[in-house]
């Protein structure tokens, strides 16, 4: 066999591999050998008390048997490193993936932690805590998003004027309902074709092209109505924010105001200019008829003036006092009272004022001042737009828990038209028919206001002759 020698046996007691196998029972060394002169390793393994087996081998062919086994196992370790190395990424990534699906179904869900990782999985455990966190977090500020555009949509659509956001591509970004009357249709995107008003067009156009704030009234013939235009440009957002506003009623009242005031003026002059004149006729007149012919127009141009004064202490006393007083009252006691503050114009005009009562009882649960005044009101309008010989009739009817109260007259009456302004301050009806009629337009609006003050209504009926106001109250 090659590399093998065949020697006589000598002693080898003292060779270091077999005092190390009567010690260790196996010893292990290597040296030059004696005979064949090359590196060997020699072996010795003790049997017994008595026997050891010793072999050798040159270093050369071990070395090589070495290196081989060795190569082997480093690839055999290789290749089952990397299978489990494989293989343990293929069961993580899964293993993960698996977590991640169970974690984003329940924050998906809302379940607890509990329910998806221990306390075990402290990577995965920790992984899931900031997850939840920022998912609290974010639901939390998703909600005070919410609130706060559920808010800020109801205080703009609350708000009595349209809003409007336009950006730089004329597209519309916000609207509320209050401005929908401007537009063809309600589902809208680009104001250019969507308003209908060509001056509101040209107005967003000019403030666009401008870049600047400005403010604007217009007139819009078609629907008869006075707008405010306002616009803002907001620079950092690169966005134009317009509000349009109804000032017809503003505009009508304006109107009215100044009309009173100058009829409020002409009716304070004229009596306060006979007063004057006439008082200078007085001490100089010495004729004791004449004198009291004075007199009684000095009287009767203090009335006009008191009564003007009364209607504005009316109007402040019914603003600043909104308490009913409700209480049986005498039907003969209420009639008296009307009797007795207009005795002189009744007296002056030979008035006929019937009563028609459909009553349980002669006493009537109402607030006796307020009911009186709105009496008086009515029927002194019947006494001055009036031309013939005043006839009044006044109803008062029982309804459950209401009365229902009528007044009417056989007067100049007025045009459908001014039914529905009758009832506003200062207003008064058509000036050519009224010429000569004096009042300050007050008297029906005290008259509305204490209706629904007792928790009434109020109608008129007129068609250029008669009128008949018809009121209810609460018991």
């Amino acid at each position: 066999m090659e590399d093998q020698y065949f020697v006589p046996v000598k002693n080898y007691h003292n060779r270091s591999e077999i005092l190390s196998a009567l010690k260790n029972n196996e010893g292990l060394s290597t040296r030059k050998s004696e005979i064949t002169k090359k590196e060997t390793i020699y072996f010795a393994l003790r049997l017994n008390s008595s026997q050891i087996i010793r072999v050798s081998i040159i270093s050369n062919n071990a070395l090589k048997h070495i290196k081989l086994s060795t190569y082997v196992d480093i690839i055999l370790f290789s290749l089952l490193n990397l299978f489990a190395l494989i293989s343990y990424r293929f069961y993580l990534k899964r293993y993960l993936f698996d977590r991640i699906d169970q974690i984003k179904k329940m924050l998906e869900d809302g379940n607890e932690i509990k329910e998806v990782v221990t306390k075990d999985d402290r990577w995965l455990f920790k992984f899931w805590e900031v997850i939840k966190e920022w998912q609290d977090n974010n639901l939390k500020n998703i909600e005070k998003l919410k609130l706060e555009k559920i808010k800020l949509n109801n205080i703009i659509s609350s708000v009595d004027m349209g809003i409007l956001l336009v950006d730089t591509e004329k597209k519309i970004k916000l609207k509320n309902d209050a401005i929908n009357f401007i537009y063809i249709k309600e589902d809208i995107n680009n104001y250019k074709k969507d308003i209908k008003y060509l001056e509101i067009i040209k107005f967003i156009d000019r403030l666009i092209s401008k870049k600047e704030n400005d403010s604007s009234e217009i007139f819009l013939d078609d629907i008869q109505k006075y707008i405010l235009l306002r616009g803002k440009y907001m620079k950092s957002r690169e966005e134009y924010l317009f509000t349009i506003k109804d000032i017809t009623r503003n505009r009508e009242t304006l109107e009215v105001q100044n009309n009173f005031i100058t009829n409020v003026g002409h009716e304070l002059k004229t009596p306060l200019t006979n007063i004057m004149g006439y008082l200078v006729a007085l001490r100089e007149e010495e004729d004791s008829h004449k004198r009291n012919k004075f007199i009684n127009i000095i009287e009767r141009n203090a009335g006009k003036l008191d009564n003007i004064l009364m209607d504005f202490l009316n109007l402040s006393k019914i603003e600043s006092n909104k308490v009913i007083n409700l209480a049986p009252i005498h039907v003969n006691l209420l009639k008296d009272e009307i009797n007795r503050s207009l005795e002189n114009q009744i007296e002056s005009k030979k008035v006929n004022i019937s009563y028609k009562l459909d009553l349980q009882t002669e006493y009537i649960r109402i607030d006796f001042e307020k009911t009186t005044m709105i009496l008086k009101n009515l029927i002194e309008n019947a006494l001055i737009y009036n031309i013939n010989t005043p006839k009044i009739k006044v109803t008062i009817e029982e309804k459950f828990d209401k009365y229902k109260i009528s007044v009417k007259d056989n007067g100049i009456g007025m045009n459908k038209s001014d039914t529905y302004k009758i009832f506003d301050r200062f207003y008064r009806v058509d000036k050519a028919r009224t010429s000569n009629v004096a009042g300050t337009g007050l008297g029906l609006s005290i008259v509305y206001e204490l209706v629904h003050l007792c928790g009434g209504n109020i109608d008129v009926d007129s068609n250029r002759k008669g009128t008949l106001f018809t009121f209810t109250m609460i018991k």
